[in-house]
C-alpha cells in the first residue's frame, strides 16, 4: 500500500528543491546507498510546468559498477494548482489515491515502480518513482502494428486493474459535464472572446451537447458498454515508448493518473483514436500533421484490447464489441475536451487562436461522427 511519509523539508517558493533536499527525500525511501550520497554530486534535470515540478535525479556510478539501488530516479512534487478542474474535484483522485494507483500499476509489472509517497513540512505532496528510459509516444508510432498492439493491451490492463479506488457511478460524471455544458450553451461572452481572437465559434456555443451526450450514453448502455478505470487525459504525451524494451515485455508505459475515475472504457479507447489528430503542446499548431487512425488500425487495436481485457477479467468480449463501444466513446472524449477548453475560456478569458482552431477541429469531428453513427436522426 502507498503510505504517506512526512519529510521535514520546505520546498522553496520557486518550486525547485535543492540538491540537499532531494537527497533527503530520495534517501528516505532508498536507504542503502542514496541516503549516503553527497548532494553536490547529484545531477538534477528539472522539468517544471504550470502545475508540478518534475525532475530526473542521477547519482554517480559507484566504483566497480555494482549497486543495490537505481542510479536514476524520477521525482515529482505537486504544486498548489495541478490542473484540477473544480467541477470534477469529487471524481478525480486526491494525491494519496493517485499515489495508490501508481503503486498498484507498478506492482502489476506494467508501470513504473513507486519507491515512495511523501508530504513535506509545508504541505506539498510528491512521489519518488522508478526512472523510465523512454520517450513520448508519437502519432506515427501507432502506425506500427507492434506498438499499436502494446498500447491497446496497456489500456485494457489498466482499465481492468484491481485497485482500492472507490468506483463512483459513471452517471456522476455525466450529470456534472452536462450541467457544465448547459451553462456554456449560448453564452455570449464566450462568443465575444473567440471573435476578438478572429476565430468564430458561435456554432459551437449554440450547439446542444447535453441531449446528444445523453443519446450517446443511452446507445452505449443498449449495446452493453463496459466500464473501467479511465485515465481521461489520453494525449500521446501520457504514453511512453521504452527506448530499450526487454524481449517479450510491453514497449509502452502509461503515465499521469491525475484524472483517473470509473467511466465507460470506450472513453479512453475512443479518446486515444481522437488524440492522434492533435498536438496540444505545440507552439505552431494544435492539429497534428498526420492522417487519423484508419478503420483497419482501429479494428486491430480493438482486437488486441479485447484479448487483454478477457485475459484480465475472464470475459469473452470480441474486437467488434470493443470497436462499437469505441465509436461512441470517441464523441464522449471530444465533449470532455470541449468542456475543458470552454471552462478555461470562461475562467481565464482565454482566447488563444491556435487553441480555438483546435476547438473547431474537435467540434467538426463530433458532428461528423454523430452523423456517421446514425444518431442525428434519432436525437436532436
Amino acid at each position: 500500500m502507498a503510505t504517506c511519509t512526512s519529510i521535514p523539508v520546505v520546498i522553496p517558493e520557486d518550486g525547485l528543491p535543492t540538491n540537499a533536499m532531494i537527497k533527503d527525500i530520495v534517501g528516505t525511501f532508498l536507504t542503502k546507498e542514496w541516503s549516503k550520497v553527497d548532494p553536490e554530486t547529484l545531477v538534477v534535470t528539472y522539468n517544471t510546468g504550470y502545475a508540478n515540478t518534475n525532475c530526473v535525479v542521477e547519482r554517480p556510478r559507484p566504483k566497480g559498477d555494482t549497486h543495490a539501488e537505481p542510479l536514476k530516479v524520477f521525482l515529482k512534487i505537486n504544486g498548489e494548482f495541478d490542473g484540477e478542474i473544480e467541477v470534477f474535484k469529487d471524481l478525480v483522485p486526491d494525491k494519496h489515491e493517485e499515489a495508490q494507483l501508481c503503486y498498484d500499476y507498478g506492482r502489476s509489472g506494467l508501470g513504473a515502480k513507486l519507491y515512495g509517497f511523501f508530504q513535506t513540512k509545508d504541505g506539498a505532496f510528491g512521489r519518488v518513482d522508478e526512472f523510465l528510459d523512454a520517450r513520448n509516444l508519437k502519432p506515427e508510432d501507432v502506425e506500427d502494428a507492434d506498438i499499436r498492439a502494446d498500447v491497446a493491451k496497456g489500456y485494457a490492463a489498466f482499465q481492468a486493474m484491481a485497485t482500492q479506488r472507490e468506483k463512483k457511478p459513471v452517471e456522476t460524471y455525466y450529470d456534472t459535464i452536462t450541467q457544465e455544458l448547459a451553462k456554456y450553451h449560448k453564452m455570449e461572452r464566450l462568443k465575444r472572446l473567440a471573435n476578438e481572437a478572429g476565430v468564430g465559434i458561435d456554432n459551437i456555443i449554440d450547439f446542444d451537447f447535453v441531449s446528444r451526450i445523453r443519446r450517446i450514453t443511452d446507445r452505449l448502455n443498449s449495446i452493453g458498454g463496459k466500464k473501467g478505470w479511465c485515465i481521461h487525459d489520453v494525449q500521446f504525451m501520457n504514453v511512453l515508448v521504452k527506448n530499450s524494451p526487454k524481449p517479450g515485455e510491453s514497449k509502452i508505459i502509461l503515465i499521469d493518473f491525475e484524472f483517473v475515475f470509473h467511466n465507460y472504457r470506450a472513453f479512453d479507447i475512443g479518446g486515444h483514436f481522437l488524440q492522434k489528430m492533435f498536438q496540444w503542446f505545440d507552439d505552431e499548431t494544435k492539429i497534428a500533421n498526420c492522417r487519423p487512425y484508419t478503420e483497419e488500425e482501429k479494428t486491430h487495436f480493438c482486437e488486441e484490447y479485447a484479448m487483454q481485457w478477457n485475459e484480465t477479467t475472464g470475459d469473452s468480449d470480441t474486437g467488434e464489441q470493443v470497436f462499437m463501444e469505441s465509436e461512441l466513446g470517441f464523441m464522449l472524449a471530444i465533449t470532455f475536451e470541449i468542456h475543458n477548453m470552454l471552462c478555461f475560456m470562461d475562467q481565464d478569458d482565454a482566447k488563444e487562436p491556435l487553441e480555438l482552431l483546435g476547438l473547431k477541429k474537435l467540434f467538426d469531428e463530433f458532428v461528423n461522427q454523430y452523423k456517421k453513427l446514425g444518431l442525428e436522426g434519432q436525437g436532436p
